[in-house]
């Protein structure tokens, strides 16, 4: 009797063991799921799932990636913080060293804020705007999500809406601004192409360079988000137009117009269809076709003022980028050289 209670007592402890085993098989499973974030236009920012921790810290969560431009949009000298997520499973398919084929749920997002001073990022900074975009059933979808004055929470949002902001710049001088944050329909007006939703800085040949010692597009070709890729050594680099060690003059004025213009000035862009389809701003097309000599006394006077309705880029600035207007003066005279 007393052994048949031992092996039934033994029993019981193995089966319990076994289930407690499992139990947290099941509970490890769990904790090393990956989490995604959430391929919709919400309401809140939050809802995305793209940060964790304290929403203005702007962490992302372990399955989105930072990433950077080696030449960004300019936008009234305000900081950047650029984040891409694809979806589980899926990957990103190079398509030559333009954009490469976003999968669907693929959500590319991009806050605006300004450090209280450049010199010191420690002392703080006041977020703005997080713009959105997400693929879905082949279209991307455009929406603008403004923070809120505390600073802990941003919405999505429509309309046009200027917003002071002072800092101060790395050579400790005080600057102002008022910042435009554009509506949806001024999203449209330079995220399009013949009518289609477009991405502007994120083309391959503008990730290809290194971030923090490691080539961005050979990062994403190791962790599976860039498939069908050649080496990287064969892929085009968009110049750096702020580097004039490495690019000469032309490269890095090319360099600029590609991603500050060329989105309206490309067959199919809002000036293209609007006004005139001679004008071609895209850094493959070659100098004689861009008809940039043509247009030479134009491009530098209209960038070096701030008219509405004349001075370019035609949406997105307040301010006259003064250290472009240097860098188009040296260009548009070494034109007539």
């Amino acid at each position: 009797m007393k052994k048949l209670l031992f092996l039934s007592a033994m029993f019981s402890m193995i089966l319990i063991s076994s289930c407690e085993s499992d139990d947290n098989d099941v509970v490890d499973d769990i904790i090393e799921e990956d989490i995604y974030p959430v391929a919709e236009l919400l309401p809140k920012l939050s809802d995305l799932i793209l940060f964790e921790g304290d929403l203005a810290d702007l962490q992302p969560i372990e399955t989105v990636e930072i990433y950077k431009l080696n030449t960004p949009l300019f936008t009234d000298y305000a900081q950047k913080l650029r984040f891409l997520s694809i979806p589980e499973g899926q990957t990103m398919t190079y398509n030559g060293d333009g954009f490469p084929i976003f999968p669907d749920n693929t959500i590319l997002a991009k806050t605006f804020y300004y450090f209280d001073d450049n010199r010191n990022p420690s002392l703080g900074k006041t977020l703005i705007e997080t713009r959105v975009l997400i693929k879905k059933s082949g279209q991307w979808n455009v929406g603008n999500y403004v923070w809120n004055t505390e600073q802990n929470e941003a919405f999505l949002d429509d309309e046009e809406h200027i917003l002071p902001i002072e800092w101060i710049d790395e050579f400790g001088e005080s600057k102002e601004v008022d910042y435009v944050i554009p509506s949806n329909l001024d999203c449209f007006t330079c995220h399009q192409n013949n009518g289609v939703n477009l991405p502007i800085g994120p083309k391959v040949r503008n990730l290809n360079f290194d971030n923090v010692g490691v080539n961005q597009l050979q990062k994403f070709i190791d962790i599976g988000w860039l498939t069908g890729a050649p080496a990287v050594s064969e892929i085009t680099k968009l110049p750096d137009w702020e580097d004039d060690i490495t690019y000469n003059l032309d490269e890095r004025a090319r360099a600029y117009f590609e991603v500050n213009c060329a989105h309206c000035h490309q067959p199919g862009g809002n000036y293209d269809i609007n006004f005139d389809a001679t004008f071609e701003l895209r850094y493959e097309t070659s100098f004689e076709d861009s008809h940039i000599y043509d247009k030479r006394n134009s491009i530098l006077a209209r960038m070096s003022t701030k008219i509405d309705g004349y001075s370019m880029p035609f949406i997105g600035t307040s301010l006259i980028h003064g250290e472009v207007v240097i860098l188009m003066e040296e260009y548009v005279a070494s034109l007539d050289d």
